[in-house]
């Protein structure tokens, strides 16, 4: 199992195919499962490489809680051992803004944000969040999250998806979790330097929640594409669709 070892915490990462570096950063409470609908194809393209965050999947878990700024630094660490210079990066979620910190110091080739962030999230339900995983466990909160609409029905009306987002959410443990949030809720507001990183690419599934961050974005000159009737997981509900606009970038 490829691990690589930092002063504070065990990165466990893959590696797949050759050429140009493309990196893929996934959700809060994802890991490299997230992207397995799509790792094979990219390989036939690009070096993928993927990796679980700090607490999640096989990843280490530090007692502390970590900000975005940690994870870039994993990252940065991360892409410094495997010699990787001016990567492709595309970050989903909380991998957004763990791309954003990390584009807006280093260079890259080019930055793909799917579902984005440009803040910190309203921490109310977050609160909720991290009080059902704590008493109840991370499949507790996939339930509950269900149950109050907030996962697509691409992923809940399907037997093989919902049995792999599960899989996925059981893959992080409850304290990676916890700490994850409480640094994700101390997140940089990233509004004003958008426009140093314009041009990117912006992806939002029609149905996601978060697409009400699109404004900001298109104002600070990204270009924007969309997936009809998917929400905030296409990596896993239209894996086909997202290929094809990575692809055409």
């Amino acid at each position: 199992m490829p691990v690589l070892e930092l002063a504070d915490v065990d990165l466990y990462y893959r590696s797949d195919g050759r050429g140009k570096p493309l990196v893929l950063v996934h959700h809060l409470a994802g890991s490299t499962l997230s992207w397995e609908f799509m790792i094979h194809d990219l390989a036939s393209r690009f070096w993928v490489i993927t990796y679980d965050l700090r607490g999640h999947g096989k990843s280490s878990v530090p007692p502390s809680r970590y900000t975005i700024s940690d994870h870039a630094q994993d990252l940065k660490a991360l892409l410094e051992y495997l010699g990787v210079k001016d990567p492709i990066l595309v970050g989903h979620s909380i991998g957004s803004l763990i791309t954003m910190e990390y584009a807006l110091k280093n260079s890259v080739s080019r930055l793909v944000l799917v579902g984005a962030l440009y803040k910190a999230p309203d921490p109310i339900p977050y609160m909720r969040y991290m009080d059902i995983a704590t008493r109840f466990g991370m499949e507790a909160l996939a339930f509950y999250r269900r149950l109050n609409g907030e996962i697509p029905v691409k992923i809940t009306e399907s037997f093989s998806l919902w049995s792999r987002f599960l899989q996925i959410y059981r893959g992080t443990s409850v304290i990676g979790y916890i700490n994850t949030v409480r640094g994700l809720l101390e997140s940089p507001n990233y509004e004003s330097e958008l426009e140093k990183l314009r041009d990117s690419a912006l992806i939002y599934g029609s149905e996601d929640r978060l697409k009400a961050n699109l404004d900001v974005f298109k104002r600070a000159g990204f270009r924007y594409f969309e997936i009809k009737g998917t929400g905030h997981f296409p990596n896993l509900e239209s894996p086909e669709e997202l290929l094809r606009i990575l692809y055409s970038l």
